[in-house]
């Protein structure tokens, strides 16, 4: 559901939700985020909208649970709880420290991400969005695995994947300005709510 602030237009969150959602599969974004509540706000709407759409959505959050990200959705924002039951291949939830550093390359987390997106058409799906937040190398000081990463994967994917790469404003903020530079560089979007 949209909704429109008090001079008639889309809240900076809402907006962002669209213009991700409205995005062609291939995408590559990098998301920095000011706080905890507008990171839910943004994903709770995404997720709902994408669900709708047929499309097989992995969260990688970092500065929540697993069970913290279901609750947010299915009590706090009236996500639609009936979708995801009748079809259980809609959502997957993973915490980032699993999804991330625990691999020692590039290219095994994005064989991970690949895996996922066969997983997604297997099961009917239009495709896989994958919202992971990136905080989780910063927290075990793997910034090199992380520029790594960010550099092994293309401004456009090939597959039918959606990368959102989400930031705290303030992980963001403690990565040289270098790094910062290099890994906007390597997003075909770069979107700040």
């Amino acid at each position: 559901m949209i909704s429109l602030n008090d001079y008639g237009q889309l809240t900076e969150v809402e907006e962002a939700t669209e213009t991700i959602a409205q995005s062609e599969y291939g995408l590559h974004c990098l998301l920095i985020y000011h706080d905890l509540d507008t990171l839910r706000e943004f994903y709770s709407n995404y997720i709902q909208k994408q669900i709708n759409d047929n499309e097989l959505i992995q969260i990688m959050p970092f500065y929540e649970t697993e069970n913290s990200v279901r609750d947010t959705l299915f009590k706090n924002r009236g996500f639609n709880l009936d979708i995801v039951k009748k079809d259980e291949k809609s959502l997957i939830v993973i915490d980032s420290l699993r999804g991330y550093p625990d691999h020692d390359t590039a290219e095994s987390i994005w064989k991970n991400i690949e895996e996922r997106v066969k997983y997604a058409e297997k099961h009917g799906k239009k495709g896989l969005s994958n919202l992971g937040d990136m905080g989780a190398f910063l927290f075990e000081n793997k910034v090199q695995l992380l520029l790594e990463y960010e550099c092994y994967l293309p401004l456009k994917f090939n597959i039918n994947l959606k990368g959102i790469c989400m930031y705290h404003q303030k992980d963001f903020g403690r990565i040289s300005e270098d790094f910062q530079q290099k890994i906007m560089d390597r997003h075909a979007m770069v979107i700040k709510i």
